[in-house]
């Protein structure tokens, strides 16, 4: 009897593997999945960006961008394929302003989707509010991202992301004295503000200065950091920025004098072997998304997506690629011959409790009328570890009590 039970189990497991293999072999899953191109009428869908000016942050409408190719290529929202518009902002609340009036007015999106901009949320929050118009963006950074009806975004934030990455250095790491250099850039100062909060609910000393980023004297940065007397640095910016402050931080030699902390942007494939060995066991990331190299169902399809896209994998792509999923998921519960604005805004306000393993909890777009909403409270911490990226599979939540503080 115990031998014809084992075969039978094996017969199952071969054929459960047939079957994954097969659908793997099959390619990505995309929407509808039928391998053939969508060509009705498109449904128009826009985002706005910082790819230019102070940082390039654009990388979360490359990932919208490669799931909604695949879609596309795999029937569409039954039949119909997305046309997706990227705009530049180039770091300029004006330009932002321009753009999306272009894209609500002209191009007659019915949402934007997978934007990740310093700007966008600054000038276009009430616009979007007017328009009846919804912004699920890959990534959100200025107070309005987080405090407007008609925006959500799938990130926690550089704010709560700093939050979350102080609550490590305190708990896990003894640190004493939080230090946040703040870039003259439009929201950093409600970002290190948020490492304030937490560092006087915890009782430790903190310190902050605005500089300039794009023209920085990285070696004056880190005097003026070490004249603080801070144990750890929470820094800001872009992953490019990142590594030329880490390189003076090294010729500084100031890795067993200050631990370096930092959001979420900075997790990608090649930042370990951009910064070099140095910072083994003496850098950590707040991630908002999961593991680049996790095992989970969403986060192996991301890959294959971004793989088959050849788009490069990080964590503003999870972003982009989650809220592009969100949204086809919610139009293929719609009517395809009667999608206007109006029917996607209503689907994408009631997604709640959305989950993926690229979410550390469940994603809400919360209640309609809210004017705060901050869907993502939790990340991962990931550290550089012998020359690549070790996450720690624990969960680090925001205090309810500093939300918006």
């Amino acid at each position: 009897m115990h031998s014809i039970k084992t075969g039978a189990l094996l017969a199952v497991a071969l054929a459960i593997a047939l079957v994954t293999s097969s659908a793997f072999a099959a390619g990505p899953d995309c929407g509808l999945n039928t391998g053939k191109p969508a060509a009705g009428a498109p449904i128009q869908i826009g985002a706005i960006v910082t790819a230019s000016g102070v940082a390039d942050i654009s990388s979360g409408a490359k990932g919208a961008k490669a799931y909604f190719d695949c879609v596309n290529a795999n029937g569409g929202i039954n039949g119909r394929p997305i046309a997706y518009s990227v705009e530049d902002d180039q770091t300029r609340p004006d330009k932002a302003a321009e753009l999306a009036k272009k894209l609500v007015e002209d191009k007659k999106v019915v949402a934007l989707v997978g934007g990740s901009s310093l700007v966008d949320c600054i000038a276009t929050s009430q616009y979007y509010a007017q328009s009846g118009v919804i912004s699920l963006m890959a990534a959100g950074v200025a107070p309005q991202c987080f405090n407007a009806t008609n925006i959500a975004t799938l990130n926690a934030g550089p704010r709560y992301g700093l939050i979350g990455a102080a609550k490590f250095a305190v708990e896990k790491l003894g640190a004493k004295h939080l230090v946040c250099p703040q870039p003259s850039v439009p929201g950093a100062d409600w970002s290190c503000a948020g490492v304030g909060a937490y560092a006087k609910s915890a009782g430790v000393e903190f310190s902050t200065f605005v500089y300039d980023q794009v023209s920085a004297d990285n070696d004056s940065l880190i005097q003026q950091i070490l004249a603080t007397g801070g144990d750890s640095v929470f820094y800001n910016g872009s992953p490019p920025t990142f590594v030329a402050f880490l390189a003076a931080a090294e010729r500084n030699d100031v890795g067993d004098k200050l631990k370096m902390l930092t959001p979420s942007p900075m997790y990608n494939a090649g930042m370990p072997k951009a910064v070099g060995p140095y910072w083994n066991d003496r850098l950590w990331v707040d991630i908002e998304f999961g593991s680049l190299d996790a095992e989970g169902p969403d986060t192996q399809n991301y890959r294959a997506v971004m793989s088959a896209y050849k788009t490069e994998f990080d964590s503003l792509g999870e972003g982009g690629y989650l809220a592009a999923r969100m949204v086809v998921k919610a139009l293929l519960g719609l009517d395809s011959a009667k999608i206007d604005r109006a029917s996607v805004t209503a689907a994408i306000q009631n997604i709640q409790n959305y989950k993926s393993d690229l979410l550390c909890a469940d994603w809400s777009f919360g209640p309609k009328d809210a004017t705060a909403r901050l869907g993502n409270r939790s990340g991962w911490i990931a550290q550089i570890s012998n020359g690549d990226w070790k996450v720690n599979p624990d969960c680090v939540s925001t205090d309810e009590s500093l939300i918006s503080k």
